[in-house]
């Protein structure tokens, strides 16, 4: 018995044990040579193999597939590095989803519709493979010779690499010429974490990050996010291209397949959302935040999840951590489609250290995993405040800060919903001199009791709220990553915000081809008749909006 999970094999020697049937299984290690080695000790070598092989791939992650479909090939027709002498040609039973089984195996001779865990799969079998020229007179040779129509590549490191589409050959020389490039960019930069790949043949709609570790967790990771494919491809040779994939690019960029990670994005969404997360339910009232923002005590924010081994334990989970710009971030491949560090915001982030250098309070709003906090605090800031709707990341964006020296009284982490507590924060007197903000482009998170967020209906409020938490000369950063994003620069302007567009700017060279993949503007406030000049109104507007503003103010006794 193997798996290509160490957690499960250990799982199923637990099982065998308490069944008492540990002595009857013999468990090996996920590698062709060591399997037939095992087979050839001299306890069972005096008797014939037999019986048959049963595969499972129900659970198995679709990064790992191309690996497990190699080992079963290789055990059934004897590994080329083995001494054994043994292969195990026997008939296979496989419990499914994936439809590319069959494109290796061949042609099933049964098969069973079943639900496990009530989800549809299919029950295959495959028989034996005959020699050629030994099939019984009249049957055809289809189900019985060799059933493996995958290609073998040759990537220059001396070993075939077993593929589904010929074409993919394209794929693997655009990659090599990609990643060499790339990684002179990147030691001439500094950069460790960066993205390779991006689509370039639209074929292989797909995005390549690849990630190298600090030195306090060495290795290497490997990030591939699918785009979702048109509805006129073929879902059957979508999911071949993506498989063809996951087999070259850990082979090109040495990287270890245990190290690789495949994500699914919808391009529409820039994914900009960054899933449910863990941690408690209730939000932080407006009584809570009202005035005592910079003093809110880390102790206040309630309902953490106990439960061990799952996201919200990020403050104390082992995480590879990686390095950006002089600091240091934790980085979390398995539980959401995001890693905990957007890497095409990384000339974004080294902008707020350098606006941060001249600020005293800075604000991070829709803050994640405070990435950007980690940069202001950098720059010398008195104190911070991150904010953010969930605790997960809250205690995410404090594990980074606390990784990178920045602790103390002066920094704080406040879980809200972020367009009631700018609400609220306009009725006190705190104000910062820098703000971020990076909102996802929707949300209908459950913690927002009723209301949504969508960032192209909603920006305008935003974004003139957050405009009077600014300090007489402060500034604001605000980023989104919907593609289509248009800001309404004629309303912002009535109210007194103008928005100067830097993203050209902060497009980093290894997102170049994709120059949407976000949005990006300085916010400052001036009066309304200036707004409105610096965004080209006619005179007509500004004076109407003039009395309307000073009718405002007489019926309400003040300013608005």
């Amino acid at each position: 018995a193997t798996d290509l999970s160490g957690d499960a094999v250990s799982c199923a020697r637990r099982v065998l044990k308490a069944a008492g049937l540990a002595d009857r299984v013999i468990f090996a290690q996920p590698d062709a040579e060591k399997i037939l080695r095992k087979l050839s000790i001299p306890v069972i070598s005096g008797a014939a193999v037999a019986g048959g092989i049963a595969l499972d791939t129900t659970e198995v992650a679709l990064t790992k597939l191309p690996r497990l479909l190699a080992l079963v090939n290789d055990v059934r027709d004897g590994s080329p590095l083995s001494s054994s002498g043994i292969a195990l040609d026997l008939p296979i039973a496989t419990l499914t989803r994936d439809a590319v089984i069959e494109q290796t195996l061949g042609t099933a001779t049964n098969r069973i519709a079943v639900m496990p865990n009530n989800e549809e799969a299919q029950l295959l079998t495959f028989a034996e493979r005959t020699p050629a020229g030994s099939a019984p007179e009249g049957e055809g040779d289809s189900a019985t010779d060799p059933c493996d129509n995958r290609i073998a590549l040759d990537l220059g490191d001396g070993a075939p690499c077993p593929v589904f589409l010929p074409e993919s050959d394209q794929f693997a020389r655009r990659l090599r010429k990609m990643a060499k490039l790339r990684r002179k960019w990147a030691q001439r930069e500094g950069v460790t974490c960066y993205r390779v790949y991006d689509a370039d043949l639209p074929d292989y709609s797909a995005a390549i990050d690849l990630y190298e570790g600090s030195s306090a967790t060495p290795g290497r990771w490997l990030v591939i996010a699918e785009y979702a494919a048109p509805r006129s491809v073929d879902p059957a040779l979508a999911e071949k291209r993506l498989l063809d994939i996951l087999a070259i690019a850990p082979r090109i960029l040495n990287v270890d397949p245990e190290n690789v990670f495949a994500k699914a994005r919808i391009r529409s969404r820039g994914g900009s959302q960054y899933g449910k997360q863990a941690g408690g339910t209730s939000a932080t009232g407006a009584g809570d935040a009202k005035g005592r923002t910079r003093n809110t005590p880390k102790g206040g924010r309630p309902g953490k999840a106990a439960a061990p081994a799952t996201p919200a334990d990020i403050r104390t989970r082992h995480l590879p951590l990686i390095e950006e710009g002089g600091l240091t971030f934790a980085v979390n491949f398995n539980d959401y489609l995001d890693t905990g560090v957007f890497l095409d915001h990384r000339i974004t982030r080294g902008l707020v250290r350098e606006h941060a250098k001249s600020a005293r309070y800075f604000l991070n709003l829709f803050a994640y995993t405070g990435t950007a906090t980690c940069y202001a605090a950098d720059a010398g800031v008195e104190e911070t405040v991150t904010v953010d709707l969930s605790n997960t990341y809250l205690d995410w964006a404090e594990r980074n800060m606390e990784q990178n020296g920045f602790v103390g009284p002066q920094h704080h982490y406040v879980r809200a919903d972020v367009m009631s507590w700018i609400r609220d924060m306009r009725e006190t007197r705190n104000r910062w001199d820098l703000i971020f903000c990076d909102p996802p482009t929707f949300s209908n998170s459950s913690k927002m009791g009723h209301r949504t967020w969508d960032v192209q209906r909603d920006h305008v409020e935003l974004l003139i709220g957050l405009s009077r938490l600014l300090t007489r000369e402060g500034e604001a950063i605000f980023s989104c990553n919907l593609r289509t994003f248009r800001p309404d620069t004629e309303e912002l302007a009535r109210a007194g915000v103008v928005l100067t567009d830097i993203t050209e700017q902060t497009i980093p060279e290894d997102f170049a081809r994709n120059q949407r993949i976000h949005k990006c503007y300085l916010v400052r406030r001036y009066t309304s008749e200036e707004a409105m000049r610096m965004v080209g109104m006619d005179e007509e507007a500004i004076r109407e909006r003039t009395r309307e503003l000073r009718s405002n103010a007489e019926r309400h006794g003040g300013p608005t």
